[in-house]
């Protein structure tokens, strides 16, 4: 049954956007939208979703209809500064961001600008970097705070970038192969995205400490179909980083309740690729 929030007309049913397969089977229902599992490749989606038209307008706005309004805004995080500066050592040598002076970085989905604060700090301000993010209150608090923040149209952005980042973004996507084919042209020759995404789809929903957060979320992917998904938008020499999303306790209590599942997921990964020559 559609969410009595929205009608019929505002909602499609889709296929599944890595291998175009419209067989599945359910994996979970919330908030009245159901997310199922693709029988040919294992993408877990929500079907139907609602249209690119409702899509947009709750990007904008940070609610998302369905059996209750879904208030996915929130505040800046002091904490995921610090969060994005570790990731940063972990996937770049050190100094390397510091020794490009200029460099242009586009974030996409940038939210309140903590990953560019991230950025800035260690490169020591020698990255050029923007961001682009669709809610208008995250964007009104990072302009607040000094930084290059817009909603970017990326069929009229400017090539030329040496870095794009698409960072908690990809789940939200109603077409990321789409938006990753339109990231490769915006990078200059040689240039490298930066992506991170969870591993959901290879675990069960029972085993998903958490809400779907449907329907903000609209798919939930695994480390072998985004890199599919990457090497047929354009990208190559593709890596991987992985770390758990939860901590330990978290398992725990799961186990608790008599849920069994492992004790550290790797559920937090973070691509780094190059676009392949044109």
């Amino acid at each position: 049954m559609a969410p009595e929030s929205e009608s019929l007309s505002e909602l499609e049913r889709v296929a599944c956007y890595v291998c175009g397969a419209r067989e599945s089977q359910p994996w979970a229902e919330e908030n009245g939208f159901f997310a199922v599992r693709c029988r040919e490749c294992g993408l877990v989606y929500v079907n139907p979703c609602p249209t690119r038209g409702s899509i947009s307008l709750a990007a904008q706005s940070g609610l998302h209809s369905g059996e209750a309004t879904l208030d996915e805004t929130g505040a800046r995080d002091a904490g995921k500064v610090k969060h994005y500066q570790q990731r940063l050592r972990a996937v770049f040598d050190a100094g390397v961001l510091a020794r490009m002076p200029g460099a242009r970085w586009l974030d996409i989905g940038c939210g309140f600008g903590e990953f560019l604060e991230a950025l800035q700090l260690e490169s020591a301000g020698a990255l050029a970097t923007v961001g682009s993010e669709p809610n208008e209150r995250k964007a009104t608090a990072a302009r607040s705070r000094g930084l290059d923040v817009t909603f970017r149209e990326l069929s009229r952005e400017a090539p030329g970038y040496a870095f794009v980042s698409l960072l908690n973004v990809f789940s939200h996507l109603p077409d990321p192969p789409e938006l990753l084919r339109q990231l490769a042209g915006l990078l200059e020759p040689g240039g490298q995205l930066l992506l991170q995404t969870g591993n959901w789809a290879e675990l069960e929903r029972v085993n998903v400490p958490d809400r779907l957060h449907l329907p903000d979320h609209l798919s939930f992917a695994s480390e072998p179909l985004v890199t599919r998904v990457l090497e047929a938008a354009g990208f190559s020499e593709i890596s991987v980083l992985r770390y758990p999303m939860f901590p330990p306790s978290v398992f725990a209590r799961l186990r608790n309740l008599g849920q069994s599942t492992p004790t550290a997921v790797a559920s937090d990964l973070w691509f780094r690729a190059r676009v392949k020559p044109r």
